[in-house]
């Protein structure tokens, strides 16, 4: 971009050209002493959001310390069943057999029966 004698680049309108001159005006008036670091900020030090995410956190411990005090039963988990052994070996003679089943009755037929009557 070439500037002509004037130093306003070519193909600006006037607007474009005071909107220039008046922001160059501006920044000549800034001296190295006007250009130091912020002051530090005053007052609170910790944020409100802090405060209310440490106070969140709180209430989840307790509620979540009050559900398992609530939902666990007062003597604990029940403790499983001991595992299954095998049966011990007797001393002594041969096993014995099992002992002998009995036959079971079979039910009567589904028919009624008929009775001739009595004199």
């Amino acid at each position: 971009m070439t500037l002509p004698p004037d130093g306003t680049p070519t193909g600006t309108t006037r607007t474009e050209a005071r909107l220039r001159a008046a922001l160059v005006a501006r920044a000549a008036l800034l001296t190295p002493h006007e250009l130091r670091p912020a002051a530090p900020p005053e007052g609170r030090a910790r944020g409100v959001r802090r405060v209310h995410g440490a106070v969140l956190a709180a209430v989840v411990a307790v509620a979540a310390a009050i559900a398992v005090l609530v939902l666990l039963p007062a003597d604990g988990a029940p403790s499983p069943a001991p595992p299954a052994r095998p049966p011990a070996p007797t001393r002594g003679g041969p096993p014995t057999p099992p002992p002998a089943s009995t036959p079971t009755p079979s039910p009567a037929p589904a028919t009624p029966s008929v009775a001739d009557p009595s004199p």
